[in-house]
């Protein structure tokens, strides 16, 4: 609802998937768009899909050795090169920085676990190699059964490991790096109707194992149980990720194809340019862009590469307002329009129940998820009566919008709302076409698109014989539109203007307008909920300004995290026992408390105190320290700064310690400045790459010593 108004609502995939489609695609973020059609490059070299992994001591014409590539912690990209049986490691700049150690046997595939373990694939050796990083050392070698020739990082049984795809026998072999044999093994289905096919390669999406096989030429993207995903003639490698994306890299020269999962199905993005692929691997490094080996060093890709159409339509199905003689009101578009894209709608109403002459169904050309129950789908318009309507633009919503409950469904500085009014008869039936034009390069998008059921009532208020006449009313009602819906925007505005007034609900816009009614000036410094939270709670903490209660909890809302304020008197402790005089030949024993007492004689001394001219008063009194646990950036440190020197007292210094991420030597009080035990899901560090006391530990779990032999003594370490 909208108001005292209801709306009729397009949205979801599966309410697009409905609709008819004439050169539109299902976006992979939700919505519509242009169709689009990949633009192949002039191919860097022929090579045929079916061909055989070639090894150190079989090269072709000119196939493309199937190589691995991952990343590790660090961001470096560690990939293999097959004929060379090594293993290389760059860095962004392209420069390769380190090796790993020891010959290997036709290295095909490459993974890094968590513990930062590097795992090797070696086809012709028929074993895994797993090196430490850390270490540069090689810790074992895992002989396999059959042929290695790809693997992903896995955790086997809650443990870090990798699993294994071999041939002969086709199956995953799961392999934990500090185990000496394989740990269990999953079987693997071969997809059906294709038995002379081989798998590939292995990759995980969205938690389940997807192999590629190929052979019988051609390839297909299968699962760990022989279900087909996709099917692809020149697929030369997977990759997947977590959040559900599938890359799969295809001959040299021609663009990546990018899916995205939903709901068992995958929907198709516009492929990426890949320029100099060798066919060799394809991965995503941990900031989601996706890498591909090269003859050279890899490389990322270059941007979407396709062709889009000039021009598509989308033919909702009927909308039904319940009520017959319905005056439709203005419909709302969620869209995406850049330079050079452009909109347009065209509304058909009827009180007909039956459609004569429906519009043919069409799927739309890309991204079909699957439709439930298709026949309960509602009839598509008349499709000579929708050629007889004429085309409304849309503008884009006024600020006066943003107040109302019908705000847009997406956000982002790309997305906007654009509105226009259902110029045609009642009824109570209504169908919308859009109409998206572009450039081969872009492409409008549109999210949602929303009707106001019914319009206006302005005409119930009139005489009524200005609506008389149905073509005088529908007049009067488009007329009349425009004024009406900006005048019910501010009336629903004012009827929820406590959401204004709310810190938790006002738009982030509103907020410097609602902090001027404490007489503040809200700091951009701050983080959007921070600023709520400070807005929420800002009358009772002035009330309580200059009190170490208030000021901790300023830190707490801008820091997120507890801050200490503890005032240095409370510190000021007891000296040590003094014998005599002190070295200076001073005329004055030690003091207590400002007390001073004349001594000549042996065994005149007081116990703890100061010298007479230095005063605890000055030292300590007035003087207070915040501590703050962990570390502070440049812009943190300012922003404390500033809330010390504005809400402290006036007489009072104050000073900020930072403790670090551990216990600071020498300076250790429990419960000031003592965090027991480190936060969940630490990392680990290297000697050398961390700083001591920073958040880091020296080293990690690695193999233990054993002992070998028959004499005590005889240990081996490693």
């Amino acid at each position: 609802m909208y108001g005292d108004r209801g709306i009729a609502l397009i949205a979801h995939e599966d309410q697009w998937a409905r609709c008819a489609h004439q050169h539109t695609v299902l976006l992979p973020g939700g919505g519509i768009g242009l169709d689009w059609t990949p633009v192949p490059s002039p191919r860097q070299s022929r090579w045929d899909a079916e061909s055989e992994q070639c090894g150190p001591s079989e090269k072709k014409a000119d196939p493309p050795c199937a190589s691995g590539i991952a990343h590790d912690r660090w961001c470096r990209t560690w990939h293999t090169r097959p004929l060379d049986g090594m293993v290389e490691a760059t860095t962004r700049k392209d420069a390769p920085i380190a090796n790993c150690p020891g010959a290997l046997r036709h290295p095909s595939g490459v993974a890094i676990d968590t513990l930062d373990r590097l795992y090797v694939a070696e086809s012709a050796g028929h074993a895994v190699m797993i090196a430490d990083l850390w270490s540069g050392r090689v810790i074992r070698r895992v002989p396999m059964r059959g042929r290695p020739v790809d693997l992903v990082e896995h955790g086997v049984d809650g443990k870090p490991g990798v699993l294994v795809l071999t041939r002969s026998p086709n199956r995953i072999v799961a392999v934990d790096g500090r185990a000496e044999r394989c740990a269990t093994i999953r079987p693997l289905r071969r997809p059906c109707a294709h038995p002379s096919m081989k798998p590939t390669r292995i990759t995980l999406l969205s938690g389940r194992v997807v192999v590629l096989w190929r052979g019988d030429g051609t390839a297909i993207v299968a699962d760990d149980a022989g279900k087909e995903l996709l099917e692809d003639p020149a697929a030369s490698d997977i990759e997947g990720t977590p959040e559900g994306l599938l890359v799969v890299a295809l001959a040299p020269g021609d663009p990546f194809r990018r899916f995205s999962e939903r709901e068992d199905s995958l929907i198709e993005d516009e492929p990426l340019a890949a320029a100099d692929y060798d066919g060799g691997a394809v991965t995503v490094d941990p900031n989601g862009r996706v890498v591909y080996t090269t003859s050279a060093a890899p490389r990322t890709t270059q941007g979407p590469k396709t062709r889009h159409a000039r021009e598509g339509v989308v033919t909702t199905y009927r909308l039904d307002s319940g009520v017959y003689r319905t005056r439709w009101g203005r419909v709302f578009v969620d869209a995406c329009l850049p330079t050079g894209t452009g909109l347009t709608i065209r509304v058909l109403t009827t009180d007909e129940d039956e459609v004569v002459d429906p519009l043919p169904p069409s799927t739309p050309a890309r991204g079909i998820p699957r439709v439930r129950s298709p026949e309960e789908t509602p009839p598509l318009p008349s499709s000579s009566a929708m050629k007889d309507t004429n085309p409304l633009p849309v503008v884009p919503r006024g600020a006066v919008g943003a107040l109302a409950a019908v705000d847009p469904i997406v956000t982002g500085t790309e997305w906007a709302t654009y509105e226009t009014g259902v110029a045609a008869p009642p009824g109570r039936y209504l169908w919308l076409q859009l109409v998206l034009t572009g450039t081969e390069r872009t492409s409008p998008r549109v999210r949602a698109v929303r009707v106001e059921r019914p319009g206006h009532a302005l005409l119930s208020t009139l005489p009524r014989l200005f609506s008389s006449v149905d073509e005088q009313a529908d007049f009067l009602h488009r007329y009349l539109m425009a004024a009406e819906g900006m005048l019910h925007d501010l009336d629903t505005a004012a009827a929820e203007r406590r959401i204004l007034v709310d810190p938790f609900t006002t738009p982030d816009e509103f907020l410097p307008w609602l902090a001027s009614f404490a007489g503040i000036v809200l700091d951009d410094r701050w983080s959007e909920d921070a600023r709520r939270e400070l807005l929420a709670e800002v009358y009772q903490l002035f009330a309580r300004r200059g009190t170490i209660g208030m000021l901790e909890r300023m830190l707490r809302l801008y820091l997120g995290r507890d801050a200490r304020i503890v005032e240095r008197w409370r510190l000021r402790g007891l000296g040590g026992g003094i014998l005599g005089f002190d070295p200076t030949d001073r005329l004055y024993s030690p003091t207590v408390a400002g007390t001073t007492v004349k001594a000549g004689m042996l065994g005149h001394f007081t116990i703890g105190g100061e010298h007479p001219d230095t005063s605890s008063y000055k030292r300590l009194a007035h003087r207070f320290t915040v501590l703050v646990p962990g570390c502070l950036s440049t812009e943190q440190r300012d922003v404390v700064d500033d809330l010390i020197r504005v809400h402290k007292p006036s007489h009072t210094l104050g000073d900020v310690c930072e403790l670090g991420d551990g216990m600071p030597v020498g300076r250790l009080r429990l419960g000031l400045t003592a965090f027991v035990a480190p936060p969940p899901g630490r990392s680990v560090s290297v000697m050398g790459r961390a700083r001591l006391g920073q958040g880091s530990t020296v080293g990690a779990p690695t193999l233990g010593s054993r002992v070998s032999g028959t004499r005590l003594g005889g240990v081996r370490v490693g």
